[in-house]
């Protein structure tokens, strides 16, 4: 699992586009968002939106989507405690963002 802080990417990959659909999948749904990382998808970023919500932005894969729909449909697998620690690392960053870390 690898995960990079926004203050860590390069100048040119500052500004990820929140309407490129070719080249990111995006989604509001932390469940979603951490067994996507639990199989291996990259992050490549987390967009605060109000409160406590986000956007998860991830670089596309052919597969991405047959991995989002095995999760709605209850057909994907992974780890129970690397999902629970991904869901809690997806929180703690977007808790980080709100306060400013």
């Amino acid at each position: 699992m690898r995960m990079i802080m926004r203050k860590h990417l390069p100048q040119s990959e500052e500004y990820l586009p929140l309407d490129d659909y070719e080249r990111y999948y995006y989604s509001n749904d932390i469940d979603v968002a951490s067994a996507l990382v639990c199989k291996g998808y990259f992050l490549a970023d987390i967009v605060p939106l109000n409160n406590n919500k986000a956007t998860f932005v991830f670089k596309n894969h052919p597969a991405i989507l047959d991995a989002v729909d095995g999760f709605w449909s209850n057909r994907i697998e992974v780890r129970p405690l690397e999902f629970a620690n991904a869901r809690k690392n997806l929180k703690s960053r977007i808790y980080g963002m709100k306060k400013g870390f």
